[in-house]
């Protein structure tokens, strides 16, 4: 866990298949704009590796004990990719210590079924943000070698995981922050997701693909911001 910035408390979940080091850019946006908690959840870079890989439901278990131990209320709760799906289910089973929920580019809704068709969505996507991809690819690589069978169990839960019965049940403010250009998670799964949580707000970056949460980082964090300051 790391801390930066001042300000309302927002805890970042980074996507379990790359690392916290991908969100800099991320992270120094909102941390101008608020207090940022970085949580690298075990099964991934440098958090603790796993004797067996952890289903959704035990991520958001992590997340409430480490909110719990750190005392931390009110807090805004950003998960982004596979993460998201983490986020999503913390939001629905542990809401008490949550003011909010952003769920960017999220998986877990219409999920494709097929492990091929997310990678060739995917290997598509990072054709478009070559910038992004040459900066995930190292923390990718090092998962898979020291962490490989959480990242091979998580690709599977990317693919195949249906939220549904989790989103219908999430009564925190939630903000859905979309890139309209997503071909991963595209817009439609989004509106999806909007439809299964009550009064959620989506709100979607025209120029933003699936990774904009980093690519365009001051433009997610405005959006952020704006959330929060309405209270959710």
């Amino acid at each position: 866990m790391t801390e930066t910035g001042t300000g309302a408390p927002v805890v970042l979940l980074p996507s379990m298949l790359v690392g916290a080091a991908t969100y800099r850019p991320a992270v120094d946006a909102l941390a101008r704009r608020a207090r940022v908690f970085v949580l690298e959840l075990p099964g991934s870079r440098r958090g603790s590796r796993l004797r067996a890989p952890w289903l959704l439901e035990r991520y958001a278990r992590c997340v409430d004990d480490t909110l719990r131990a750190l005392r931390l209320d009110r807090v805004t709760l950003i998960g982004h990719s596979l993460s998201g799906a983490a986020a999503l289910v913390t939001g629905a089973l542990y809401p008490e210590r949550l003011s909010g929920l952003v769920l960017a580019d999220s998986v877990g809704v219409n999920p494709p079924r097929s492990v091929l068709s997310l990678v060739c969505a995917r290997a598509i996507d990072m054709l478009l943000e070559p910038r992004f991809s040459v900066r995930t690819a190292p923390a990718f690589l090092y998962n898979m070698l020291v962490h490989t069978r959480s990242v091979l169990s998580l690709v599977r839960i990317a693919a195949t995981v249906d939220l549904s019965g989790y989103a219908v049940r999430v009564r925190v403010p939630t903000l859905l922050a979309w890139g309209a250009r997503d071909l991963t998670v595209p817009l439609r799964d989004a509106l999806a997701l909007q439809r299964l949580i009550p009064g959620s707000i989506l709100v979607v970056s025209a120029k933003g693909s699936h990774d904009w949460i980093v690519g365009r980082p001051e433009e997610f964090a405005d959006v952020v911001a704006r959330f929060m300051a309405r209270g959710g």
